[in-house]
């Protein structure tokens, strides 16, 4: 198990050992996300249950991820879209 990292982390009043490859500050960072965005939704939502509120900041989560997919597939098209017009022009140009 070498270059694994054990990383103790607290995510909503529970704590978690988390071992990984990933760099540990990294880690910590993803863990503090979680934690923050479960408080949110606890607090917006004022429930009780870390189950339910679990749930919900997983499904905050994957909309989030869902979201930031398709922005990047809809930059990559823009991206795609002015290479073409580019390359045209250039070889409008070349012809000349």
């Amino acid at each position: 198990m070498s270059g694994l990292s054990d990383v103790r982390v607290q995510i909503f009043g529970s704590k978690y050992r988390i071992v990984s490859d990933a760099d540990p500050e990294h880690i910590r960072e993803v863990a503090s996300y979680i934690d923050q965005k479960m408080r949110e939704v606890a607090h917006s939502l004022s429930l009780r249950t870390h189950s339910k509120i679990a749930v919900l900041t997983a499904v905050n989560l994957a909309d989030e991820l869902f979201k930031i997919q398709e922005e990047g597939r809809r930059i990559d098209q823009i991206s795609r879209e002015k290479a073409e017009q580019l390359a045209d022009s250039v070889n409008r140009t070349m012809r000349m």
